[in-house]
């Protein structure tokens, strides 16, 4: 907690309130492969006895910044680890005189799900350039953006008039298929499909040799389970389906509307999601560590993570051999920090699909698991 930092402000100026705080907590993400990226949010609760949070009280160091859409900022061992913008600010007071003021803030998504777009014409074009022309047009910060060079080709459009943002980013991103969310600093990041993933990062295990966790989740069901894919766009649809599956488990349906420019990118799209998802996979689900229990070099290496990092996890079941290996994409991160704690928590989705890495431990090895991308 020592290390943690709070900031807020407007625009340009950021104060540092770090020695009022008492906790935080963060909530990034998602929880499965296929659910939508949430808006993240954080709620920081500070001591408030002398009223510097009080949006009253004049005397305050403060007064006229204790207003909602105000900018903050969370750090811990210096690494951002939210930005985003106050929504309310809550004030409990109690008889003795004690006082607590609770910052409730959300990432940009919250900012994205409010703005609807003029009329725009858009040319064919890739998804990183159709997201660009969006940012452009809601006159979103150039260097508020992390994105990848896309790999799908979108159908040229006149976008209507009041069109969500979000909703059509959401439609970006199953178009690609890759992951649009805001990262910790605040930027609109994508990741593309063809994202290369490294095998060099944390690792998490059991045994106390790499980062220790203290509770996981490992499932084997039909949550992600779907052999009957149907995806659109205004080229046209394509369906794929895989009939054993079906045999075996019966249909589950799964439907994509997209912005795809051409059928080939449609049929191939369908083909992929089948071949995806139309058989159970054993996977890490989440796991959580206390942060408390690391090494400071550990502590770092998990302030520093992001969606989107990929880890490697390990399990030996009951102490009982063999050990389960696998690796996991973070699509979910959560914190909470106390005087008496730090944990964080985090939510993956399997790598399956992953793209052949050039001289990669892991990602190297050409089997089924990999692909050379599309």
């Amino acid at each position: 907690m020592g290390n943690s930092e709070f900031v807020l402000g407007g625009a340009e100026v950021l104060v540092d309130i770090t020695e009022y705080f008492q906790s935080y907590q963060i909530q990034r993400g998602k929880s499965r492969e296929l659910d939508k990226f949430n808006a993240g949010q954080v709620s920081v609760r500070f001591e408030n006895t002398n009223r510097f949070f009080d949006p009253t009280f004049a005397a305050s160091p403060y007064f006229g910044q204790i207003v909602p859409k105000r900018q903050i900022r969370v750090t811990n061992n210096d690494v951002i680890q939210f930005e985003g913008t106050i929504d309310d600010w809550n004030i409990e007071f109690s008889a003795g005189g004690q006082s607590i003021a609770v910052a409730q803030a959300f990432d940009g998504f919250s900012i994205l799900a409010n703005l609807n777009l003029d009329e725009l014409t858009a040319p064919e074009e890739s998804t990183s350039e159709r997201i660009n022309r969006v940012l452009d047009a809601i006159n979103w910060s150039n260097d508020k953006r992390d994105l990848d060079l896309g790999g799908a080709i979108l159908g040229a459009q006149t976008i209507e008039a009041g069109t969500n943002v979000l909703e059509y980013f959401t439609k970006i991103g199953l178009s690609e298929p890759g992951d649009i969310f805001i990262s910790k600093n605040g930027s609109v990041k994508f990741v593309s499909r063809n994202v290369s993933f490294q095998s060099d990062g944390v690792t998490f295990s059991d045994t106390g040799d790499d980062v220790n966790y203290t509770d996981i989740n490992v499932v084997f069901g039909s949550e992600l389970l779907f052999n009957s894919v149907s995806v659109s766009s205004p080229a046209g649809t394509a369906e794929a389906s895989n009939s054993g599956s079906i045999g075996e488990y019966g249909e589950r349906d799964l439907t994509r509307e997209t912005l795809l420019s051409n059928q080939d990118q449609l049929d191939v799209l369908a083909t992929f999601l089948v071949n995806r998802f139309s058989e159970p996979e054993l996977r890490f689900e989440s796991l959580s560590t206390n942060l408390k229990e690391l090494s400071p070099s550990s502590i770092l290496s998990m302030h520093e993570l992001e969606l989107g990092d990929v880890t490697e996890i390990k399990l030996t079941p009951n102490n009982i051999p063999p050990e389960i290996d696998a690796y996991g994409k973070i699509i979910g991160i959560s914190a909470t920090v106390t005087p008496s704690e730090e944990k964080m928590s985090f939510n993956f989705q399997s790598v399956a699909g992953a793209l052949f890495v050039l001289s990669d431990a892991e990602f190297g090895k050409l089997d089924s698991g990999n692909s050379l991308g599309w």
